[in-house]
């Protein structure tokens, strides 16, 4: 899925949602690849573009949840 944040608070929003879930989560921009629960890794991204997101999980319902909970930033 793409995302993009549109502030600060967005991607704290975003990383925390990440956090809750037990699955790895994956941000893409370009050829890098950083952890989606990692603040430190997701605010050294570009703020002013989309990013594709990607969690790594068997559990299609899991899947599922983190779409709906991250839908407020797809783009």
């Amino acid at each position: 899925m793409e995302i993009k944040f549109k502030s600060p608070e967005d991607t704290t929003e975003f990383i925390n949602i990440c956090s809750s879930f037990i699955s790895d989560i994956n941000i893409y921009d370009g050829s890098i690849a950083v952890d989606a629960k990692s603040i430190i890794s997701v605010f050294s991204l570009s703020q002013s573009k989309s990013v594709r997101v990607e969690m790594i999980s068997e559990d299609k319902n899991e899947i599922d949840r983190f779409i709906e909970k991250i839908r407020k930033f797809e783009v």
